[in-house]
C-alpha cells in the first residue's frame, strides 16, 4: 500500500480529497513556467546545474498588492509582521517576531486579501525551530475561523510545507502557534516567542505532492513492478530512485523481498526542459511468497506456522548492523559440522580471499579447520558452506547478499563480490553468537546508503600502519565501507602560542605523512620526519582494505591546512598575517602547478600509489582568501582528477566562498561538515552528491571541545539529516545523491593544545560510536 511521507517536513492533512478537489485548476494554472534557476520552485533538483529550469510557476498570494500583514504582537518593531511576507527567505532575510512572553505560546500571523481567495498550500521558513505545534486556519469575515490544517511537534527542518486539508475560501488566512519549547537547548527557554522569516500562500499544492502513487503489481510471470502514477495530461513522469534500490530499482522493477518492507521514492514531474521533483512518498512492499530455504513455511502466513505444533520459526539474530530482511527456519546449523567452504566453480580467483577471510573466522571463532574447495551448489554435502554468485533478478546489486542457513549447509550468494565480503561478515558474526548453533532461516541484506564511513586525521598526529589496518578491520566488521585519511594538516595557528609574527608562524607544528619526493630548489622536502607511510606501505594498506570491503580515500588538504607545504615553498603562502601562512595564495602564478605536481605524483605510472580508478580527497576546505581564486582551482583540481579515471570528495565551502565561477559538480562528492560553510540544499540542486560530515554531530577530537559523539543525540540522528543549533534541513533519502554519512576524528590537540593522547585512546573514540552509526548507515 502506498501512502505519503511526511519524515521532511512535508506535510500532507487530507491530501487526497485536496489534490482530487483542485486537479482540474492545478493543471490549467501551472501551464505558465518559470524562467532562470526557479527561485519560487516547491521542489528539490536531482540533477547537475543547468540539466532543466527547475519548477513549475505558482503564484504566491501573500505577494499581491493589498494583501495586508498583521499579527497578535512583535518582539520589537524590528520583527514587524510584513516582514515574513516580503518575498525574502534567506537565513538574513527580515522576519516576523512575536512578544518574548513565557507561558504565552499562542501568537498569530495574519493575511488579509482584497477580495476572496482559495487557499491549498502553505510554505513556511522558520528561524528557529522551537514551535510545538500550530493550526492554520481560514475566515471569510474575519471573525468566524475554520481549522484548514493541524500540526503538533516540533518541526525536523526549518522550511516546512503543508496541504490543507481542503481546498479553503475565505479573505482571512492567518497561522495560530499553539505551544513553543521551553527547553534549555539552543536556549529555547529565553526565546519563548514565534520566529518566522517567510510565509508563502498559494491557491493550489504543486503537481508533485498531489501524485497518487499506485500500490505494488504482479505481472504474469509473477515478477512484480512499481507502476508510476499518473501525469496529467502534457506532463511526463519518471521515477527518480528510491531509498532502497534493492528492492525498488530505478526503473520501477520490485525484487523479491522475504519481509514486508517500507521504501521511499521520489518522483520528477517534467514538461519540456522545466521539471519539479516531489517530496518523498512510501510505498509499502509486500514480502514474496516464496522462499530459499526448504525448511521454512511454504509462505509468510502465520496460519503456516500455527498449523505446525513441531515447527518453531527462529527470532532474528541480533547482530550489528540488523539486517535488512530474515524469514526464520527450523533448527540450527552446527559450527562443529562444518567441514568445507565451496567455492562456486569457474569463479575461484575472485572468490578465494572472502573464503580464506572466512576460513580463518571460523578457526578463530570456534577452533574448527575448513577445507576450501571448488565445486557446484547442486553437489553440496553436510557440513558445507558455499559462497557463489547470483543473478541480477534477485536485485542484490553492488553490496547486497543473500544468506541460506539449513541443519546441514549454509549457502552465500551475491551479485558482486563486495556483496559476498559482507556475506562472510555476517557468517563470522553469527558464529561469533551462536550459542546451541546458528539459527536456520534466510537473510536478505543489503545497505540503505552507499557511502558509510570513518575520516582519520593523521596529518597532525602520526597513526601507524598496524593501527590504520586495525581500523579497516574494525569498519569491515560493521559493513561500513570507506576509510578516509587526512594526510597532511598543521597546529591551529591562532591557538599555536607562535601567531605573534609571520616567521614565527611558519614554524608552526606540521605534518605530512605519505613519502613525497616534492622538495624545494635547496633540497628540502615536505614529507615527515617524525613518522610517515611510505608509497609501498600505502599501497598495502589499499590492498589490504580492498580486500576487507573497504576503500581507502587518501585527502592532500589544499589550499587551506597546507603547513607542510606552504613553509617549504613560502613564495605561495598567502601570508597577509600570521594565522593565514598555512594557506596557498591561488592568486599566484604557479601555486596551482605546485598542488597538481604534488598530485601527480601518486595518479601517474604503471602501478599508481593511489588506486587507478578509485577515489580521492583534495579537501577545499576553510579558505579565507579570493572566492574566484577558490572557486577556478576548484575547476582545475576537479578536471585533472576526473581525467586521471578517479572520483573526486572535496569539503564543503562554497557558501562562504561566493563567486560568479560555476563549480563542476557532476560525479563530484562534497563532505558537509558546516551549514555555514556549504548549505546542504543548495550544494545539492548544484548538482553535487552530498555526503553527511556535519561537526556538530559527527566530529571527534580527543581531547578536544567535540572529545566523544553525543550517543544519546545520535539515536535520533538520520544521514540526511542536517541540523546544527536551530538550523536543520533534510535531503531526500530516495535520491542517489544523498550518498551517506563520514564520521570524522581530528587530532587537533597537538602543540600548545597537546594533551597526549595515545593510539589506544584514539581506537577507543572511533570504536564508542560505531556500532550505533553502522546501523543507522546499513
Amino acid at each position: 500500500m502506498a501512502k505519503n511521507n511526511d519524515k521532511t517536513q512535508r506535510y500532507y492533512p487530507g491530501i487526497k480529497t485536496a489534490c482530487l478537489a483542485m486537479l482540474a485548476l492545478l493543471f490549467l494554472l501551472v501551464c505558465v513556467l518559470l524562467q532562470g534557476d526557479g527561485g519560487e520552485s516547491l521542489g528539490g533538483g536531482d540533477a547537475a546545474a543547468g540539466a532543466g529550469e527547475h519548477g513549475f510557476y505558482y503564484e504566491n498570494l501573500a505577494l499581491m498588492p493589498g494583501v495586508e500583514v498583521t499579527a497578535d504582537s512583535v518582539e520589537n518593531d524590528s520583527f514587524l509582521p510584513q516582514l515574513a511576507a516580503d518575498g525574502k527567505k534567506n537565513a538574513g532575510a527580515g522576519r516576523w517576531s512575536s512578544a518574548n512572553e513565557a507561558g504565552a505560546p499562542e501568537h498569530w500571523l495574519q493575511f488579509s486579501f482584497p477580495q476572496e481567495q482559495s487557499f491549498a498550500f502553505v510554505s513556511l521558513y522558520w528561524e528557529r525551530l522551537n514551535v510545538l505545534g500550530f493550526v492554520i486556519e481560514v475566515s471569510r469575515d474575519g471573525e468566524h475561523w475554520t481549522q484548514a490544517a493541524l500540526w503538533e511537534g516540533t518541526p525536523e527542518t526549518n522550511e516546512q510545507h503543508v496541504v490543507l486539508d481542503n481546498q479553503a475560501q475565505g479573505r482571512f488566512l492567518r497561522l495560530r502557534t499553539t505551544a513553543v519549547s521551553d527547553t534549555e537547548e539552543n536556549q529555547y527557554l529565553y526565546y519563548q516567542n514565534v520566529s518566522l522569516l517567510e510565509m508563502e500562500v498559494y491557491a493550489q499544492a504543486p503537481v508533485s505532492w498531489c501524485l497518487q502513487v499506485p500500490e505494488i503489481r504482479t505481472a504474469e510471470d509473477g515478477s512484480r513492478f512499481l507502476p508510476l502514477p499518473e501525469a496529467p495530461a502534457g506532463y511526463e513522469i519518471r521515477l527518480l530512485g528510491s531509498d532502497y534500490e534493492e528492492i525498488i530499482d530505478e526503473d520501477g522493477t520490485v525484487y523479491p523481498t522475504l519481509e514486508e518492507k517500507a521504501v521511499t521514492v521520489g518522483y520528477r514531474i517534467s514538461q519540456g526542459d522545466k521539471y519539479e521533483d516531489s517530496p518523498s512518498y512510501y510505498v509499502t512492499v509486500p514480502p514474496s511468497v516464496f522462499t530459499d530455504n526448504p525448511e521454512s513455511p511454504a509462505d509468510n502466513s502465520e496460519a503456516s506456522v500455527d498449523n505446525s505444533e513441531a515447527f518453531v520459526v527462529n527470532d532474528r539474530p541480533r547482530l550489528s548492523p540488523e539486517v535488512s530482511e530474515w524469514k526464520g527456519g527450523a533448527g540450527f546449523f552446527p559450527p562443529e559440522d562444518a567441514k568445507r567452504i565451496v567455492m562456486q566453480a569457474g569463479r575461484e580467483a575472485e572468490l578465494r580471499q572472502p573464503a580464506l577471510d572466512l576460513q580463518e573466522s571460523w578457526k578463530k571463532l570456534s577452533g574448527g579447520e575448513l577445507t576450501v574447495v571448488s565445486g557446484e551448489e547442486a553437489s553440496l554435502q553436510t557440513g558445507d558452506i558455499y559462497l557463489g554468485f547470483a543473478g541480477k533478478e534477485m536485485g542484490l546489486k553492488e553490496e547486497g547478499y543473500w544468506l541460506d542457513i539449513r541443519p546441514g549447509t549454509m549457502v552465500l550468494r551475491a551479485e558482486k563480490l563486495q556483496g559476498l565480503i559482507w556475506a562472510t561478515v555476517t557468517a563470522a558474526d553469527l558464529l561469533e553468537n551462536a550459542g546451541e548453533g546458528i539459527p536456520c532461516g534466510t537473510i536478505r541484506d543489503y545497505p540503505r546508503y552507499s557511502v558509510r564511513g570513518f575520516h582519520i586525521d593523521i596529518g597532525r598526529r602520526m597513526v601507524s600502519l598496524e593501527t590504520l589496518k586495525q581500523i579497516v578491520l574494525t569498519l569491515s566488521e560493521h559493513k561500513m565501507n570507506n576509510l578516509g585519511v587526512h594526510l597532511n594538516d598543521n597546529e591551529i595557528l591562532s591557538t599555536s602560542g607562535k601567531n605573534d609574527s609571520i616567521s614565527n608562524a611558519f614554524t608552526a607544528y606540521a605534518g605530512f605523512r605519505l613519502e613525497s619526493g616534492l622538495k624545494n630548489s635547496r633540497g628540502e622536502g615536505i614529507t615527515s620526519q617524525d613518522g610517515s607511510l611510505t608509497r609501498e606501505e600505502w599501497k598495502e594498506l589499499t590492498r589490504f582494505a580492498a580486500e576487507k570491503g573497504v576503500q581507502v580515500i587518501p585527502e592532500i588538504d589544499t589550499p587551506a591546512h597546507s603547513l607542510a607545504l606552504t613553509r617549504i615553498f613560502p613564495e605561495y603562502a598567502l601570508a597577509d598575517e600570521p594565522d593565514n601562512v598555512d594557506q596557498l595564495d591561488l592568486g599566484k602564478k604557479g601555486t596551482v602547478d605546485l598542488v597538481q605536481k604534488l598530485w601527480k605524483e601518486y595518479l601517474e605510472g604503471e602501478d599508481p600509489v593511489f588506486e587507478a580508478g578509485g577515489l580521492v580527497h583534495i579537501g577545499m576546505d576553510e579558505y579565507f582568501a579570493d572566492g574566484e581564486d577558490y572557486r577556478s582551482f576548484a575547476n582545475d583540481m576537479i578536471s585533472m582528477i576526473q581525467e586521471s579515471g578517479r572520483t573526486v570528495r572535496m569539503w564543503g565551502s562554497l557558501s562562504r566562498l561566493p563567486g560568479r565561477t560555476q563549480v563542476a559538480s557532476e560525479n563530484v562528492q562534497m563532505q558537509i561538515w558546516n551549514m555555514e560553510w556549504a548549505d546542504p540544499q543548495d550544494m545539492y540542486e548544484e548538482g553535487f552528491t552530498i555526503i553527511n560530515s556535519l561537526n556538530s554531530s559527527l566530529y571527534i577530537i580527543p581531547g578536544g571541545g567535540y572529545d566523544r559523539l553525543d550517543l544519546e543525540a545520535l539515536k535520533q540522528w538520520e544521514p540526511n539529516l542536517f541540523a546544527a543549533g536551530t538550523q536543520a534541513e533534510m535531503l531526500p533519502a530516495y535520491s542517489g545523491r544523498m550518498a551517506g554519512a563520514v564520521y570524522c576524528l581530528w587530532n587537533d590537540t597537538i602543540g600548545s593544545l597537546d594533551t597526549g593522547v595515545t593510539e589506544e585512546e584514539i581506537l577507543e573514540h572511533f570504536l564508542e560510536p560505531l556500532p550505533l552509526l553502522s546501523g543507522k548507515l546499513w
